[in-house]
């Protein structure tokens, strides 16, 4: 199987679209230890738009939502993506966007978030 990762663009302003809904996500912990989380979103057969967010900012466990640097929210509608093709995607997007060598920290965030 071939990923081809494409069309390289730069997202929204956070003024423009302040909140996310993120369905399709995984969170990556980066070698110096800031956390960012990575999204595929506008998905349809074959394509779809990996984002990588700034630098998390906070979480709120309970309301399942991240703030980044930027100040965007991001409200995660479910678990981090399972499916193992979207996971390539996500990963090997998140390496072209700037964080090859970055550590999936997706279930352990997940299991903060489903405690209470």
């Amino acid at each position: 199987m071939i990923i081809l990762l494409a069309n390289g663009r730069d997202a929204p302003s956070p003024q423009d679209q302040p909140q996310v809904e993120a369905l399709s996500w995984r969170m990556l912990k980066s070698p110096n230890g800031e956390l960012h989380l990575v999204t595929l979103r506008d998905r349809d057969m074959d394509r779809g738009v990996v984002r990588l967010t700034s630098a998390i900012t906070s979480i709120d466990n309970s309301a399942r939502v991240v703030t980044t640097s930027s100040g965007r929210q991001y409200s995660l509608q479910g678990p981090p993506e399972g499916e193992a093709l979207e996971q390539q995607v996500l990963c090997a997007g998140a390496a072209r966007l700037g964080l090859p060598e970055a550590t999936d920290v997706s279930a352990w965030v997940w299991s903060q978030m489903t405690a209470h």
